[in-house]
């Protein structure tokens, strides 16, 4: 739905209402307080500043718009009833009909782990390409190299750089392909969209300098999702 964060929301919390006034603000013999709320967008909870007016929370849309990135598109908005909160996607455009599965409920998710991984190494070379870095070389050796370390996350039951099996990463790699100069890895957990590992590589500073970084020319992604639907992302790059 072209223009969503023009249209007030109305479930419980409210999205798009602009309310102006002071620290307190009166229209229709209603109170307006201050009150911090918190959104989740694109996997990420911030909070926002606005108003509670007869129980139901409004932000102004500026305040909106600087949390949104990138600005200016169609994105999904959901209703998480159960968590009382507003869940945002800027990935994905509005559907007036999406809601969130009631638990116990959930069907398969809509892309298989091969197709997440392609999705996270496209998500990659989007934004090698925005930063004007040369996109990353799909290598199956690296592949199997990335999702062997997924799966030794689940066997294992750790979760680092480190493996109790393989080693360092560069030893990892080298185990798979003994000619790279260079490498990196990072990795992600408690997700279960690539929109959302991808997004959390993003907003730190040495993922994404991995991600971005020139000596790296190939590219290896591993996924795996335990009995209990949590996952582990793998990705694994390389130089040669």
């Amino acid at each position: 739905m072209k223009g969503t964060r023009y249209i007030s929301f109305i479930c419980g919390v409210i999205i798009g209402a602009a309310v102006f006034g002071g620290s307190v603000a009166v229209a229709a013999c209603i109170i307006a307080q201050p009150k911090t709320a918190g959104v989740v967008i694109d996997g990420k909870t911030v909070d926002l500043k606005g108003y509670l007016i007869d129980g139901s929370h409004y932000f102004q849309l500026r305040d909106l718009e600087e949390k949104l990135v990138p600005s200016g598109k169609d994105f999904s908005v959901v209703w998480d009833g159960e968590n009382n909160r507003i869940i945002i996607d800027t990935n994905r455009r509005y559907d007036a009909d999406e809601k969130l599965p009631v638990p116990g409920t959930e069907q398969e998710p809509v892309m298989s782990v091969e197709e997440m991984r392609m999705e996270i190494i496209r998500l990659t070379n989007a934004e090698r390409a925005r930063a004007g870095v040369p996109e990353l070389i799909v290598l199956p050796a690296l592949m199997e190299c990335a999702q062997a370390k997924a799966q030794d996350f689940l066997d294992n039951r750790y979760f680092g750089h480190t493996s109790p099996v393989y080693g360092t990463p560069t030893q990892m790699i080298r185990s798979y392909i003994p000619n790279i100069r260079t490498c990196g890895e990072n990795l992600a957990t408690w997700v279960t969209t690539p929109e959302a590992a991808f997004s959390g590589w993003l907003d730190s500073p040495e993922h994404l300098q991995n991600m971005l970084a020139t000596k790296f020319t190939h590219i290896g992604v591993g996924i795996v999702v335990d009995k209990d639907g949590g996952m582990c992302w793998v990705q694994q790059l390389a130089g040669f």
